[in-house]
């Protein structure tokens, strides 16, 4: 076996996408995973996402609501790391599948529940659905379309991404807390904290109104107001798409000057986006700019920025990426055989580790596939009953980690982990983090962290910076490859320093590579990845922008694959370097497409034409009143309840539609029968008539919820809302924790740093007397937020 995760057992018993996503990334890097799935599968089970989503795994057949079955279920988790369901609390305590009843047996299982909202929120039992609740919540109007008014179902399945992840991160940081405690718990993940966790660098309230973005539609092309910052979509004069993104020193106007606008905006000594533009340069670079990309070909464009080291990339399909030469050079294309197709190609497993060897994965089985073996799984041996635990207050608690990140992506990681309880430093050069005149998005990554400033081109700098190296257990970057050896903290010195040291990196493309050196900023991995393709839908050009990037993603997948290792150290002993670029976790994020034998993409989930969902039975209908009602009624039960509510009982045994993949087979014979229907009946009539038969629906909302969560009671007692009164930008309301752990919960911290705002205390405990760290302040090579009330000002400007 190979993997970081190899000794883990994981039972998968969910009858939710986010489920099998999860499971999959535990798979791609060793973890043995059995899928217990009904009888003949779930309603998703024959769709083209298996083929990616439940690779690697083995499928046993059970119906857990038997009996008999629920008690071979229950023998397979005697033997088990961890379980994960769909079941809702109340369900799972019925029937014996809660965490509390588990632990009679299985004292150190750790449960992951995947449910819609939480028992704790006002939305406890409501149905579960992805685009149930991106109309409950006000996520299908997050982004504008570009080819219509209204909510737009959201064909990128961030929600479903964001619990799979939120899932693999709270499981992994309990299995970390069971291995000290002895304990096992429950995690529950949910569709509204996936929505939160994708929120908070557009989303915080601040007493004055700052924010780096103008509210409303974040895809708009003027969202960055009067900040010197391009980062949007445009088509070039060959009709073809790119994105430009103009972070990092100088980048702007370095792209105004290609793109003829030289004589137009002025050269900015010190960080461009602190400055905001004048009148014409904001009519150049958010007006006239349209019409300059349309004199070049997309390629030539991107010739031209590259070499100015301004960052830019091409829109692509779903999983056309994957013949790109970065993509080639690093081996993330993989090939395996396909009984509908001969041969397809996937995204490879995302993070690679330096000292474990990858995961080379199989194809996904069919459905019961390992019935044969239930009677080998059972006999396996129990785990252990632990004894000699230590307390534990918070699932990361003791764990250090050193954030020397900057912008947004390494350091949400840092912050996802820090809410979990690990001490994370961030260590600042003098000039600070790029990031930290955007307030609101810089708080969102950094918040909870403590600060020091060194200047490591100084061997004093430096040496302080490898006593903190030698007392952490991680360490975090996204230098551009080459710049960390240059500064004298790359691995194999590090790994000298501290041979335990997990050494995490998250470039943007990887550290070698013809692209490697490339600048990479949000959203342009995610448009070269397929995104905007999936939110255009079918027959559209691609959309400006979707709900999740690649931002989120990467420090989504860099929290779990720090966890992998801090599991695979806790086996092992041993420290590693592993590697998740931004183009890793945008290929896993977007796996549920594929290539075919010839190399043409091939959706797993295509968005329809309308931008109204992706099947008659999980989509948006337009009311006789001109509302927007969406239904999810793919399942068996549900499809039963929807025939009832539309009069029309005799279309549960219609033999197009008796199973989930004949109902798939004949969806433009349903959605003829449903549109009309919806069109018929006011919103108020519809959701009386599918509520009174249990079938589930949600009025979509047409303006932003998360705005109004701030201010909710529920939000600030369940830390999903934090304030802060004294935070560098004053009073400030932000998102919270995400994930939620029954024993070892989250910790709220406070807000972002100042810059050194902790560079004294931090080096007292690197072992430094007052005397040296006045000194090194002295000196300019220690700095603290004293001597940095200018640059506070600067952000506050």
């Amino acid at each position: 076996m190979a993997g970081p995760l190899e000794s883990l057992f994981v039972v998968d018993a969910s009858t939710v996408m986010p489920g099998a996503i999860a499971s999959m990334l535990l798979a791609d890097h060793g973890a043995e995973v059995l899928k217990v799935e009904p009888h003949g599968g779930a309603f998703f089970a024959h769709d083209l996402t298996r083929k990616s989503w439940d690779r690697s795994k083995r499928s046993v057949e059970l119906d857990i609501r038997v009996a008999g079955d629920r008690a071979k279920l229950l023998g397979l988790l005697r033997s088990a790391d961890l379980f994960i369901h769909s079941l809702e609390t109340a369900e799972a305590a019925a029937l014996g599948l809660d965490q509390e009843s588990l632990a009679k047996d299985c004292p150190g299982l750790v449960v992951c529940a995947l449910t819609a909202y939480g028992d704790d929120t006002p939305f406890a039992g409501r149905p579960y659905g992805e685009g149930l609740a991106a109309a409950l919540l006000g996520t299908m109007v997050d982004k504008g379309s570009s080819f219509r008014s209204g909510p737009v179902y959201l064909g990128h399945p961030a929600l479903h991404y964001g619990q799979a992840f939120l899932a693999v991160i709270g499981s992994l940081s309990a299995l970390r807390a069971q291995r000290v405690t002895g304990r096992g718990q429950k995690v529950e993940a949910s569709l509204l904290d996936a929505m939160l966790a994708q929120s908070p660098m557009n989303n915080w309230w601040q007493e004055d109104g700052i924010s780096y973005i103008k509210k409303g539609d974040s895809g708009a092309i003027d969202r960055f107001g009067k900040v010197r910052l391009v980062t949007a979509m445009f088509q070039c004069g060959d009709g073809l798409y790119l994105q430009m993104h103009t972070g990092g020193a100088g980048a702007f106007k370095a792209a105004m000057d290609i793109l003829g606008f030289g004589d137009r905006i002025k050269a900015i000594k010190g960080p461009e986006m602190a400055i905001p533009l004048e009148d014409d340069e904001y009519q150049a670079a958010r007006v006239d700019i349209f019409e300059a990309f349309k004199a070049k070909p997309r390629d030539e464009w991107l010739r031209l920025f590259h070499a100015a080291d301004v960052a830019a990339l091409p829109v692509l399909e779903p999983a056309e990426v994957l013949l790109d030469d970065q993509v080639e050079f690093v081996g993330q294309r993989i090939e395996l055989p396909d009984p509908d197709f001969g041969t397809i190609h996937q995204a490879a497993p995302a993070v690679r580790f330096a000292n474990i060897a990858s995961v080379m994965p199989v194809p996904a089985p069919a459905v019961g596939a390992d019935n044969d073996k239930l009677a080998a799984f059972l006999a396996r041996p129990a785990q252990p009953a632990a004894s000699g635990g230590k307390p534990l207050r918070h699932a990361l608690e003791g764990l250090r980690i050193l954030d020397f990140s900057s912008f947004f992506a390494c350091g949400f990681a840092g912050r996802l982990m820090s809410d979990l309880g690990a001490d994370v430093i961030k260590v600042e050069t003098p000039e600070g983090d790029q990031m930290r005149p955007l307030p609101d998005v810089f708080d969102a990554a950094q918040r909870g962290k403590r600060d020091i400033v060194l200047n490591l081109k100084t061997a004093e700098g430096l040496a302080a910076a490898h006593k903190l190296i030698a007392g952490a257990d991680v360490m975090m970057h996204n230098l551009r490859p080459g710049k960390a050896d240059k500064l004298g903290i790359g691995y194999a010195d590090m790994a000298k320093i501290n041979p335990k040291l997990i050494y995490a990196y998250l470039p943007g493309y990887g550290s070698k590579g013809p692209k490697s050196l490339l600048k990479s900023f949000a959203p342009l991995v995610s448009g070269w990845t397929g995104l905007l393709c999936e939110g255009g839908g079918e027959g559209n050009p691609p959309t400006r922008s979707v709900f999740g990037n690649e931002d989120y993603n990467n420090g989504f997948l860099g929290a779990a694959a720090v966890l992998m290792a801090v599991e695979h150290r806790h086996r092992t002993g041993k420290g590693d370097y592993m590697e998740c670029p931004q183009l890793h976790s945008s290929l896993w994020t977007t796996s549920e497409h594929f290539l075919d034998a010839d190399r043409r993409p091939v959706y797993g989930m295509r968005l329809d034409q309308g931008q109204m969902g992706f099947n008659a039975l999980d989509r948006l209908y337009r009311t006789k009143d001109e509302g927007w009602l969406c239904i999810s009624c793919r399942d068996d039960q549900r499809f039963s309840a929807l025939v009832q509510a539309i009069g029309r009982p005799e279309l549960a045994s219609d033999p197009r539609f008796t199973t989930p993949r004949d109902r798939s087979s004949n969806d433009a014979a349903l959605l003829a029968i449903l549109t009309p229907f919806f069109a018929s009946l006011t919103t108020d009539e519809a959701v009386a008539r599918l509520g009174a038969a249990g079938a589930p629906c949600e009025v979509a909302r047409l303006n932003s919820w998360v705005q109004e969560m701030l201010w909710q009671d529920w939000a600030l007692n369940s830390n999903r809302v934090l304030e802060h009164h004294n935070s560098m930008y004053g009073h400030i309301r932000e998102l919270g924790l995400f994930n939620r752990l029954s024993v070892t919960p989250g910790l709220a911290r406070g807000p972002a740093p100042r810059l050194g705002e902790h560079t004294r205390a931090i080096l007292a405990e690197a072992g430094y007397s007052a005397e040296e760290i006045d000194d090194l302040i002295g000196r300019g090579i220690a700095v603290t937020a004293d001597g940095n009330q200018r640059a506070t000002a600067r952000v506050r400007a």
